[in-house]
């Protein structure tokens, strides 16, 4: 059992302890302070960067559309006025050289061509008998028995009727002429596009009576930027965009006059290969310009929004042997599928940062990975 002055000690002690410990936990040693006011090393965190290269110039791809146009097409018409008697050709269908499209009414031509030849036949008729009379009468006038006036008046009259006779097979060859043009021709081979007359309408001469479009490779008509027709030479091979699809052409001719609708230089093409391509159809083509500026190209993913509207890029700045954030504004100058070309405040010899832009603050120490 402990006295009363024992338990008085011991109780002391405790208390003692107890204040000690207190003390200790509100008062570090020295050595805990010392050490905690070291600072703690920073490992520099890894970086995807790519170089910045001085470019003096960027390319912008450019479009330009046109229509595709047959070699030749023609709207077929007759000569002279007249009623179109028959369509050989419907709409749609498909000729060959020299197949008859057409044909009018040629009622009058024949009725005219008879009459003529009825008075061929008669001149005929009559220029043989004026001819076996001035034989006979010269036969007489020889034997003195006819006096040579009455044979110089066969005579002219023998050449009187030989003139009617010539004027007479003019006019039916005329009439013949004529009568083979009533019907008309395909000029080459193609497909009638449209008409433009019915069966049984009148019509002037020259009117379009039906449309023809010739078959084979089509050729293309596109309005180009005069600045770009600078740089395009006659005999270029270009690939064309129609329908889908890439389709190698040539160029042919480059016309040196504007639209004035469009203020385009037209540029035509003919086709190398030989597609199923239609007459109207919507023909591009893709020419590079090359646009004169100073900048550098970097990938979309560098950019992110900036203050103010303004664009930023992250880079990687040469710090001694190291590297650290900093944060410069860019202007864009032109955007491609995947890259920008920008201009800015950066230095040619800071690195991109490339991904995680958002993971950086500026100043932080980086080791850059390419």
């Amino acid at each position: 059992m402990f006295t009363v002055k024992q338990l008085t000690i011991m109780g002391a002690g405790i208390v003692l302890l107890g204040i000690v410990a207190v003390a200790s936990s509100r008062f570090p040693l020295a050595s805990d302070a010392m050490a905690s006011a070291q600072p703690v090393a920073r490992m520099p965190t890894f970086v995807s960067v790519a170089p910045l290269r001085a470019e003096d110039h960027y390319n912008v791809l450019r479009r330009f559309s046109g229509r595709i146009e047959p070699n030749r097409t023609v709207d077929i018409g007759f000569d002279e006025p007249g009623k179109l008697a028959a369509v050989l050709a419907d709409e749609g269908k498909s000729v060959t050289a020299g197949t008859a499209l057409a044909r009018f009414d040629t009622e009058l031509l024949q009725t005219e061509r008879a009459r003529l030849v009825r008075l061929l036949e008669t001149t005929h008729e009559e220029k043989r008998i004026l001819q076996n009379s001035l034989e006979r009468e010269e036969g007489l006038a020889k034997k003195n028995l006819v006096a040579m006036s009455a044979v110089d008046n066969l005579r002219i009259s023998l050449v009187q009727v030989s003139g009617r006779t010539a004027d007479l097979e003019g006019q039916i060859t005329m009439l013949e002429a004529r009568i083979r043009r009533a019907t008309l021709f395909s000029p080459f081979s193609g497909s009638i596009s449209q008409h433009f007359a019915d069966l049984g309408s009148s019509f002037e001469a020259g009117q379009p009576i039906l449309r023809l479009i010739e078959d084979g490779p089509h050729n293309v008509r596109i309005g180009v930027d005069a600045k770009l027709c600078r740089d395009l030479m006659i005999g270029d091979e270009h690939e064309l965009l129609i329908g889908g699809d890439a389709v190698a052409a040539r160029i042919t001719a480059i016309l040196p006059d504007l639209d004035p609708a469009t203020q385009a230089q037209t540029v035509l093409f003919e086709l190398t290969e030989d597609p199923v391509t239609v007459a109207g159809s919507v023909a591009t083509v893709e020419i590079m310009q090359k646009i004169p500026a100073s900048g550098v190209q970097v990938p979309i993913s560098a950019l992110r929004d900036g203050s103010r509207g303004l664009w930023e890029i992250i880079v990687a700045m040469p710090d001694g042997d190291a590297h650290r954030i900093a944060v410069e504004a860019v202007e864009i100058l032109n955007v491609n599928d995947d890259t920008a070309f920008v201009r800015g405040t950066f230095d040619l010899d800071a690195l991109v940062v490339t991904e995680g832009q958002h993971r950086f603050v500026p100043g932080q120490p980086v080791v850059p990975i390419r």
